[in-house]
C-alpha cells in the first residue's frame, strides 16, 4: 500500500465521488481510478460499490478507513514535527557534561537555551569528563561538555573540539584562615595545610595533585570528599582548604563565606571547558543553535562565569 494510495482512497470516501476526489487531489479521474484499482488489488477486495455517478464504500472499505485515517493523521503530524525540526522549533538535544559543569555552568545556560528555544526538548547526562568523551565518542548523545589540561586541539580523534573559555582553578580557604587577606598565594604557601580533595581518578584531584608534585610540595589530603559541594561547606567549617573552580565557589565568595585565591607560579597549562561533538554528526538546526548560545556563553580570555 503506498501512501498516494491511501490518500486517494480517503478522498473518494469522503467525496463519495472519483471526479470530486480527483479535482480535490489535484489528478485526472483516471489516475484516483487506477490508484484505488491498485489498491482493491493489492488488498483483494473491493472497496466502493459503483452506484451511477456515486460511489458507496463497501464493508471492507468501512475496516481500512478505520486504520488508514490515523495513519494519514499520523503522517500530517510527522511532518510538521519535522518541520519544526528542521526550522528550530521542536526536536530533541542530548547533552552529557562532566558534573562540576553540570551543576554550576550549565543551569543558566540552558535557563536562557529553553527560554529562545521553548519546543526542544534537552536530555542531560552526567559523569566524569572521560565517561562524558566516551558518551560523544559512541554517539550515545548529541554533545558533551568536559574539562582538559591545556588548550584543546580542535580534533580529538572522531571528536570535534572546541574550547568555551578558561576554566580557573583557585586556593579556597574560609574567611578566618590566615592565607584569606592575600590575593594569591604560591603553591609553596600549602605545604602542611589540610587539604580536601575529590576522589582519586577525577580531572580536579589529578590537577591538584600535579600542581603540588611539580611544585614540590607533598600532600596533605585529610579528606576525600565525592563531591565540590561536600568539600565547600568543609572548607567553610575551617576543616582545611581546597584548590576549586573558580565558578564552584563564587557565589560563596560573593557572600564572604569563603575566599578565592589565585595561584602564582603554576607551570601546569590552564584548565579549559571543551564542547565535544563527533565529526560526522549530522548538526540539527536545535544543535547548532545551542552550540552558537554556548560558545558566546563564556569566550577565551573569560574565567567562567
Amino acid at each position: 500500500m503506498e501512501l498516494r494510495q491511501l490518500e486517494a482512497f480517503v478522498t473518494v470516501a469522503r467525496r463519495a465521488s472519483f471526479t470530486r476526489a480527483a479535482e480535490e487531489l489535484c489528478l485526472t479521474q483516471p489516475a484516483v481510478t487506477r490508484q484505488i484499482a491498485a489498491l482493491e488489488g493489492e488488498l483483494g477486495v473491493r472497496l466502493f460499490d459503483r452506484l451511477g455517478k456515486s460511489v458507496k464504500v463497501t464493508a471492507a472499505g468501512e475496516l481500512l478507513l478505520g486504520f488508514v485515517q490515523p495513519i494519514l493523521r499520523l503522517t500530517v503530524e510527522a511532518k510538521n514535527a519535522l518541520a519544526e525540526v528542521a526550522e528550530g522549533r521542536g526536536g530533541r538535544i542530548t547533552i552529557a557534561a562532566a558534573s562540576t559543569l553540570a551543576t554550576y555552568f550549565l543551569p543558566p545556560l540552558l535557563t536562557r537555551f529553553r527560554q529562545a528555544h521553548p519546543g526542544i526538548e534537552l536530555s542531560l547526562r552526567t559523569g566524569l569528563s572521560a565517561r562524558v568523551r566516551e558518551l560523544v565518542q559512541s554517539g550515545a548523545v548529541d554533545i558533551g561538555l568536559a574539562t582538559t589540561e591545556g588548550e584543546p586541539t580542535q580534533l580529538e580523534g572522531a571528536l570535534l573540539s572546541e574550547s568555551l573559555g578558561a576554566y580557573e582553578t583557585v586556593l579556597t580557604v574560609p574567611p578566618g584562615h590566615a592565607l584569606a587577606v592575600q590575593p594569591s598565594a604560591t603553591v609553596s604557601e600549602l605545604a602542611g595545610e589540610p587539604l580536601l580533595a575529590m576522589a582519586e581518578g577525577t580531572n580536579l584531584r589529578t590537577y591538584a595533585e600535579h600542581v603540588l608534585a611539580d611544585a614540590g610540595v607533598a600532600a596533605s589530603v585529610t579528606m576525600e570528599l565525592d563531591s565540590v559541594e561536600a568539600i565547600k561547606r568543609m572548607v567553610e567549617a575551617g576543616l582545611g582548604i581546597s584548590l576549586l573552580p573558580r565558578v564552584a565557589v563564587a557565589s560563596e565568595v560573593a557572600a564572604g563565606r569563603l575566599v578565592a585565591l589565585t595561584l602564582t607560579g603554576v607551570p601546569l597549562p590552564e584548565r579549559h571547558i571543551v564542547l565535544l561533538r563527533r565529526r560526522d554528526k549530522h548538526v540539527t538546526v536545535p544543535l547548532l543553535a545551542f552550540i552558537a548560545l554556548a560558545t558566546s556563553r563564556v569566550g577565551p580570555q573569560t574565567h567562567c562565569p
